[in-house]
């Protein structure tokens, strides 16, 4: 066993910068490394303290590769000029709580609507002192308003859960496990907002960055959305997800619409499995001024 630790963890070398990074977060970095790297598991629910301070409850192994990805892989951009932040997909609020950190004067727009996740995101937000800062939304975002269903079978990772929709159907299939195997529409309703009425809930013309993981909706509202409501975001950090190649639906159709927009690519971090990262920013001169008041 200790020599297939010890393999394992050589095979790992390449993460060394991000380990460090961990052990920078937090004292409990080796069980977190250990946990991420798939050498030795931790018991759920775990406490996590940061070194800031800050605490987090992490509910199953994808809290702790989210964790990482955020956090010791700084895998979303945030600065700490950002103002107004809107995260879709909050999820438990592992992003929410690293932006509030790293832009201390931002405001957060965190955007979760599945019930039990929602209420994890609320206790984060609640235990780190945030309620000031971060409002919470409970609903999906889509291209249109309504009701849509999101899959509710117990054992499928809060991460994978999805809107259904038959471009979300194929998506992450190893993921979800058994119980998400032949998830059809039945499941919990869920409110749909678009993205324009959840930016004038924030009450500013222009939003500073739009972080959207949100497992194949990505199409349905970067699509749909009027273009002069995208062109009130500044940056928009997008995780896709190629679908299959009869729905003529991938990051391509994504960015070519959003440089129509006047978005220039950043960085597109692609896994090549699948899936990968894009940060699109605007042009300078593309957004309406922020008032006053959000600055």
């Amino acid at each position: 066993m200790g020599l297939t630790i010890f393999a394992r963890f050589w095979a790992n070398l390449r993460r060394i910068p991000e380990i460090r990074a961990c052990s920078r977060e937090t004292h409990q970095w080796l069980a977190i490394t250990l946990d991420y790297l798939g050498l030795r598991g931790a018991k759920y629910p775990y406490e996590l303290r940061l070194r800031s301070c800050e605490r987090v409850t992490l509910w199953e192994h994808i809290d702790v590769v989210i964790f990482w990805m955020v956090f010791a892989r700084q895998h979303y951009p945030v600065t700490a000029s950002h103002r107004l932040i809107v995260d879709i997909g909050a999820n438990i609020g592992l992003f929410t709580l690293y932006a509030a950190r790293t832009a201390p004067a931002a405001r957060i727009i965190a955007v979760e609507p599945f019930p039990d996740t929602r209420e994890r995101l609320r206790k984060l937000v609640e235990t780190n002192h945030l309620s000031d800062r971060v409002t919470i939304l409970d609903c999906a975002i889509a291209g249109t308003t309504g009701q849509k269903t999101m899959d509710s079978a117990e054992g499928i990772p809060s991460q994978y859960r999805r809107v259904y929709s038959p471009e979300t159907a194929t998506l992450n299939a190893e993921h979800r496990g058994p119980a998400g195997a032949n998830q059809d529409n039945s499941g919990v309703s869920v409110r749909t907002e678009t993205l324009g009425q959840v930016l004038d809930r924030a009450g500013c013309a222009a939003v500073d960055l739009v972080k959207m993981n949100i497992h194949g909706s990505e199409y349905d509202v970067l699509l749909h959305s009027q273009p002069s409501v995208l062109q009130r975001c500044k940056q928009i950090e997008v995780q896709y997800h190629e679908l299959p190649a009869e729905m003529h639906l991938g990051k391509k159709q994504i960015f070519d619409h959003l440089e129509r927009l006047g978005f220039s690519l950043v960085a597109d971090d692609d896994t090549h499995r699948g899936s990968g990262l894009a940060v699109l920013a605007s042009s300078p001169g593309m957004l309406t001024p922020l008032p006053p008041e959000c600055r």
